[in-house]
């Protein structure tokens, strides 16, 4: 017999319902989101910028890595 349901949709509530504990954690979550992407711009920018030192194959991939965790981290506008 298989599984025979479907989720069509899903409804996240959220972390709390006091409107004052929605603004520390949308700080909070703002604060990591934005150190996480300037570090991955910071890690790319550092790779790029000092070939003779960091030229191998392995730093190429990590700034690839990097700009890519970056561009998807984006925030998406779906309707």
């Amino acid at each position: 017999m298989q599984n025979q349901s479907f989720i069509t949709e899903f409804i996240f509530v959220g972390l709390s319902q006091d409107p004052t504990l929605q603004k520390i954690v949308f700080v909070v979550f703002l604060l990591v989101y934005i150190a996480t992407t300037v570090c991955n711009m910071l890690i790319v920018v550092t790779i790029l910028c000092s070939p003779p030192l960091l030229g191998s194959h392995m730093y190429f991939f990590l700034a690839v890595l990097s700009f890519v965790d970056a561009c998807f981290s984006l925030p998406s506008h779906q309707n």
